[in-house]
């Protein structure tokens, strides 16, 4: 078997990936456009969703948060509300921080789904640069291609900003696949109780 010698950021992420960055450490990873959509692709491809919900733009995680509980919230038993964030009611739904919703409702969705893990798992990414657009603003240029006999590579462009702890994923074309991917449940699952 062919053996790859891994690359410093490599060790970075391994490090990250073991335990949540502090602050610090997290501000210093996201210093830069590039830097961040590197980590959240990686996060992703390696099927990471607690490490990919560090580098989220706050905002999204909100949104995303709320196409959670749209989703739970067609379910009167609370059976999905359970299954897919552990709480037991709206209110301690809406007590839990957005990375965590995040973090469990998209991996218990993917595990349920081991065709959709692989299509998200199965890439090789390369961040080729990025572009400002004003002060807190810019969107970062990656190609992409899925490991598969004949697959042709794929330009994407992750949007970012800034926040005061460094820059962060406002969107990008893996969100919007796992935001569709929620808002399908629903129609996927029988109604409860009928078997």
């Amino acid at each position: 078997m062919h053996r790859r010698a891994l690359h410093p950021l490599a060790v970075v992420l391994a490090a990250a990936f073991a335990r949540p960055a502090t602050a610090q450490t997290l501000a210093q990873l996201t210093a830069n456009p590039d830097s961040t959509a590197v980590l959240f692709l990686r996060s992703v491809r390696a099927i990471r969703w607690r490490a990919a919900a560090q580098f989220i733009h706050p905002a999204t995680l909100e949104r995303l948060r709320d196409v959670v509980g749209y989703m739970v919230n067609t379910d009167s038993t609370g059976a999905l509300l359970k299954e897919f964030t552990g709480a037991s009611s709206d209110a301690a739904l809406r007590a839990l921080a957005p990375a965590v919703v995040f973090d469990r409702a998209v991996g218990r969705m993917v595990d349920d789904m081991p065709g959709f893990m692989h299509s998200l798992f199965d890439h090789d990414d390369h961040v080729i640069g990025h572009v400002v657009e004003g002060a807190d603003s810019a969107h970062v240029v990656y190609r992409t291609i899925e490991r598969l006999q004949g697959a042709q590579p794929e330009v994407r462009v992750i949007q970012m900003a800034r926040t005061p702890e460094g820059w962060r994923v406002l969107w990008s074309d893996e969100l919007e696949v796992l935001e569709a991917a929620l808002r399908g449940i629903p129609r996927r699952r029988p109604p409860t109780g009928n078997t």
